[in-house]
């Protein structure tokens, strides 16, 4: 999305694909295709930005999984004390699908794949640095 300052208009921004026929391009067409090193060099601080941030956000994840995990628990503790039944099977049973505990295994699933997530994001922001400081090596050579 784009804004206009002066008048305020939001304009969207399309995706512009990467041509399959990169034999067919003429020079200035591929050349055109390559970040400047000033991009590079700010895509690799906005990655190093974001990965800064990855330990707190992956403890904070770790945290709300644990949390969800100890509401299950309480959530059983209360089905199972309100579950009638005529043996301890029949209460546990009824107690395991009582909507409080359905609530919380969804919560840890919520959780668990948020945490995922994050794990799966800081190791491409770290392929993605990587990737970066090899480019901007490679442009600081190009550019002396």
């Amino acid at each position: 999305m784009i804004i206009d300052e002066t008048s305020g208009e939001v304009a969207e921004a399309g995706i512009e694909l990467v041509p399959l026929d990169l034999a067919g391009l003429d020079e200035d067409a591929l050349i055109a295709l390559f970040p400047t090193p000033v991009q590079c060099a700010g895509a690799l601080l906005k990655a190093r930005a974001m990965i800064a941030h990855a330990p707190a956000v992956l403890a904070a994840r770790s945290k709300a999984v644990k949390d969800a995990k100890r509401n299950l628990i309480v959530a059983r503790g209360y089905a199972r004390q309100r579950a009638v039944g005529r043996d301890a099977e029949t209460r546990r049973l009824v107690a395991e699908s009582d909507a409080e505990v359905l609530t919380a295994w969804e919560a840890i699933d919520t959780a668990e794949l948020a945490l995922e997530y994050a794990r799966e994001l800081r190791k491409t922001l770290t392929e993605d640095i990587e990737i970066l400081r090899s480019l901007n090596a490679n442009f600081r050579g190009e550019h002396r």
